[in-house]
């Protein structure tokens, strides 16, 4: 059963700079930290309307300074779900891992792109920032080994032209060397907030469709949790499977997602994460006209289709 859930973004600001993320173009106004008193006020309203479920993002949220006060806050008022989505570094430290997650976290899940060090750290612009990752995940097994956090780990990456070639492998590492099972694959956005970067990220759906069938292949044989965003469903035809209905009923992300509400504290915008994509930031190609599933699927990044225009969408 899915709890009513709201994602709350804070800040901008983050120990990552990463090359495929606007807050590495963030100004100095927009990582402020939001002040805790807010902050609380934010959740007592969404507990007076019948939220059960919060995640905290943006960008990230293990170095707010009242980080342990504010969940044991939201498990006060009866929070079912507090889910944090971090890209983990300061949890290399397992005795403030150990604090938030007493604290009343019921869910992690890591952002984290390579098995790399020279893939990550470079995505990332931090030098050595994949062994603090690794050992971050080391330490939120060793919680539940523990039975101290209940809920399995889930890692986010983001698929660009840097590390497309080896996301299979870095799948199986993960699965085999961290014991992870739940995996969501980003394509990437290719915003103007990345501009200086575009050159060097930007990958088309054709580049990547072989490895998406290498993915789809492993997730069945490992039994593998992996969930695709921002992938048309067309591009799934392309892979010429038999019961294509039910490849997108468990890989296609979009299908799945059910954040109903985002609060970007900062900026005082409420939205709804789903619609706002497709009605501001995605667009339709020629051919999802004559689709069946034009109303479905969520499209391409305004600023794909500006690259690579509609050719590789006609099966």
């Amino acid at each position: 059963m899915n709890l009513k859930h709201i994602e709350i973004n804070i800040w901008k600001a983050c120990n990552n700079k990463c090359k495929f993320c606007m807050s590495s173009q963030a100004k100095k106004s927009d990582k402020i930290f939001v002040k805790k008193e807010l902050l609380k006020k934010k959740v007592d309203f969404y507990e007076e309307n019948w939220y059960k479920s919060i995640w905290f993002l943006w960008w990230d949220i293990s170095i707010y300074p009242d980080l342990e006060e504010i969940i044991l806050y939201c498990r006060e008022k009866n929070f079912r779900s507090i889910n944090i989505i971090s890209n983990s570094m300061r949890f290399d430290d397992i005795g403030f891992l150990t604090k938030i997650v007493k604290a009343g976290s019921t869910r992690f899940n890591i952002s984290i792109h390579s098995h790399i060090n020279t893939i990550e750290d470079y995505l990332t612009s931090v030098p050595w920032g994949l062994k603090r990752k690794l050992k971050a995940i080391d330490n939120l097994n060793i919680l539940i080994q523990n039975w101290l956090l209940n809920s399995p780990l889930s890692i986010n990456m983001v698929i660009n032209k840097i590390n497309y070639e080896t996301i299979t492998e870095s799948v199986l590492y993960f699965f085999y060397k961290k014991n992870i099972k739940d995996i969501r694959i980003n394509f990437i956005w290719l915003s103007e907030d990345i501009e200086d970067n575009r050159d060097k990220l930007k990958i088309s759906y054709t580049e990547f469709l072989p490895y998406l069938k290498k993915l789809i292949y492993i997730s069945f044989k490992k039994d593998i949790r992996i969930t695709f965003d921002a992938i048309p469903l067309c591009i799934f035809f392309k892979l010429w499977i038999q019961d294509m209905e039910s490849i997108i009923k468990k890989f296609v992300w979009e299908d799945k997602d059910y954040i109903t509400s985002v609060d970007n504290i900062n900026t005082s915008d409420e939205f709804n994460w789903v619609e706002r994509k497709k009605n501001e930031l995605k667009t339709k190609l020629k051919v999802c006209e004559s689709c069946k599933y034009n109303h479905s699927c969520q499209w391409v990044w305004k600023e794909y289709k500006e690259i690579y225009w509609d050719w590789e969408f006609w099966i």
